[in-house]
């Protein structure tokens, strides 16, 4: 029997701009990056990996919390996460799942144009998001993560369908409950890192990003990806602008 398709589409819901060095140790000077989307269309249903950033941080840079004062957001006028998934011939009603990566707001703050798919986020990272503390840092925003998702929260790996092609795997590190996806393509696996690894470059070069909460984790999950990649597994870098320009070219865009 034939295994049907999975597809896999990069969404660009924005950029932001800000110092390398605001991004990892050993590296300055200007950059810009994509803050991405991905939607994953299964034969049992559709999913986003992460939704990029809410729409009103162009014009409100306290949507940013404590990124505010390093990151200047691009968003063109009326480009928020609806209209970029009805350019996908998707309806926004009809994301069954959003896994998100973590609660950091260039990854969770397009949640509220999804209300109606199911989100799903390791148990460590969902408590964390309830942390007074980390709340009145500006390191999470509940406004952009509690409003009222029927929420799915995990332990570990997860296997969203059944059938091993959509996978949670844990990476925690950067957050207390960071989680990437494997998804299994008909030309094989990519593991979508999400900011396990901002860019090919770090991982590379064993550079340290510079928002880290747990430093040992955030190693282990780096030596998962190098394991991971040199099992054939493809690595899909959370904010690569070299590598974006690569998958915006593949795609014809």
């Amino acid at each position: 029997m034939t295994t049907p398709t999975l597809r896999l589409t990069p969404i660009e819901t924005g950029w932001l701009r800000t110092d390398w060095g605001v991004l990892c140790k050993g590296r300055d000077g200007e950059a810009r990056i994509p803050v991405a989307a991905w939607l994953i269309d299964h034969p049992q249903g559709r999913v986003l990996f992460d939704t990029g950033m809410h729409k009103d941080v162009q014009h409100d840079p306290s949507r940013m919390g404590a990124g505010a004062p390093y990151f200047k957001a691009e968003i063109p006028p009326g480009h928020d996460l609806g209209f970029l998934l009805r350019q996908e011939g998707v309806a926004p009603e009809h994301v069954d799942y959003v896994v998100v990566s973590h609660l950091h707001f260039d990854h969770c703050g397009g949640l509220a144009e999804v209300p109606d798919a199911r989100l799903v986020v390791q148990r460590r990272e969902w408590d964390a998001g309830k942390s007074s503390k980390l709340v009145d840092d500006g390191v999470f925003i509940p406004a952009d993560y509690r409003l009222g998702h029927d929420v799915v929260e995990l332990d570990g790996y997860h296997d969203l369908f059944g059938d091993g092609r959509v996978v949670c795997v844990p990476t925690p590190g950067h957050s207390p409950g960071h989680q990437s996806l494997r998804v299994e393509l008909d030309s094989g696996p990519v593991l979508l890192t999400a900011d396990c690894a901002y860019c090919g470059f770090m991982l590379d070069e064993d550079l340290m990003q510079t928002v880290v909460f747990d430093e040992a984790e955030f190693l282990a999950s780096r030596r998962l990806l190098k394991k991971l990649r040199n099992e054939g597994c493809q690595l899909l870098f959370g904010h690569d602008p070299e590598q974006w320009e690569s998958l915006r070219q593949a795609a014809g865009r």
